[in-house]
């Protein structure tokens, strides 16, 4: 067998952007780079301008019929084939390319084209209808599904990120190699084990990251945050990702910074510095309690305080010792309360668990994986 030399990656957004899809597309191509493999990255966004056009036509139209339906111009047959002819320009371009690998579902190499070709994402648009909207699909939604599905059951390899989402496309497609390779650490900053340790020891930072997204679950913290502040002189509660405006609550010892660019390093500074320090990350949203943001921040040595969502607990347990899980038997408020109780023993413990638990989920380790495969 020919051995793998050259790479064309095909990602929805830049893949030299750390804001791509949590940093994914990044880490993916730039650990294939180190490890000797020549990388082609190929964009294939949307066009913005189409994009706007079908959210103020078609997309209104669909969300009459369906209320939380986003079927955007990304899963359109327009954009389909624009893009597909896209793809098929690239692969011409890059005509040494030994493999493709779409970091997406939703879209695959031309039926002619002869090398390895896999197919890598978190989910698939059918899981996520049916587990996170909880429905069935509509018949607009039924084209794109159709695509989605060929696309996988003609891949030569499917990566699901997800534990679950990966059981998910074993018994809903027909190809038998799909595979779940453990998760990713989606971090460019060098770990310091002592200095955080120490940052930490005494800290009384509350960290909460997410975007809009998680707004529920920021601001049931917010009112927990509020009714224990007075107990606690120097509790601090900081927000990445979301700002004053999108809460609307203004209170004392609140901070945000929004949105915060690891490709700025200024920002990438601030980001690591507050993870660094932080006492315990939260995030309580129900279903979805920004697995990317607890995984990494438990590298930096990290308590985890959430919900107990299925992806979650599939891959790190029903009962976790590196945190706390809201569930019928302990509040939000039990579990902070609790953990500002514990003593530095207890936390330091909480600490080492946590960092223990992820330490092997390297980009590195998932690439050898992943290529050993091909």
């Amino acid at each position: 067998m020919t051995a793998i030399k050259e790479i064309t990656v095909f990602s929805v957004g830049d893949a030299n952007d750390l804001k791509t899809w949590s940093n994914v597309p990044y880490f993916f191509t730039k650990t294939l780079e180190i490890k000797g493999y020549k990388v082609n990255r190929v964009n294939i966004e949307e066009n913005k301008t189409l994009f706007t056009i079908y959210k103020y036509t078609a997309f209104v139209f669909l969300k009459i019929l369906c209320s939380n339906s986003n079927h955007t111009y990304f899963r359109s047959k327009l954009n389909y084939k624009l893009t597909n002819k896209k793809i098929k320009r690239s692969l011409e371009k890059f005509s040494n390319t030994d493999a493709a690998i779409f970091l997406t579902f939703s879209f695959s190499a031309p039926e002619n084209f002869k090398k390895k070709v896999v197919s890598f994402g978190d989910w698939t648009y059918l899981y996520y209808l049916t587990t996170f909207l909880k429905r069935e699909p509509k018949w607009f939604e039924k084209n794109c599904l159709e695509r989605e599905k060929r696309h996988i059951d003609n891949a030569d390899l499917v990566l699901g990120l997800f534990p679950l989402s990966s059981t998910f496309i074993r018994k809903n497609y027909s190809n038998v190699n799909t595979h779940y390779l453990g998760n990713v650490i989606n971090s460019n900053y060098e770990l310091n084990k002592d200095f955080v340790l120490e940052l930490k020891k005494n800290s009384k930072k509350l960290l909460f990251i997410g975007d809009q997204k998680y707004l529920n679950g920021a601001l049931e913290l917010i009112e927990v945050f509020k009714k224990i502040k007075p107990n606690y002189s120097d509790l601090e509660l900081h927000f990445i990702g979301l700002t004053e405006s999108d809460t609307s609550i203004n209170a004392n010892g609140i901070h945000y910074q929004g949105y915060l660019n690891k490709s700025i390093a200024e920002e990438n500074k601030l980001y690591y510095k507050l993870l660094s320090e932080a006492m315990v990350i939260i995030n309580s949203t129900n279903d979805w309690g920004g697995f990317s943001s607890l995984t990494e921040a438990m590298y930096f040595y990290t308590p985890v305080i959430t919900r107990p969502y299925d992806e979650f607990t599939e891959t790190y347990g029903s009962k976790i010792d590196f945190g706390y899980f809201i569930d019928q038997n302990n509040t939000l408020i039990s579990c902070i309360e609790k953990l500002l109780k514990s003593s530095k023993e207890e936390h330091l413990k909480l600490m080492l668990s946590a960092h223990s638990t992820v330490k092997d989920h390297t980009w590195d380790n998932y690439i050898t994986k992943m290529m050993d495969l091909i």
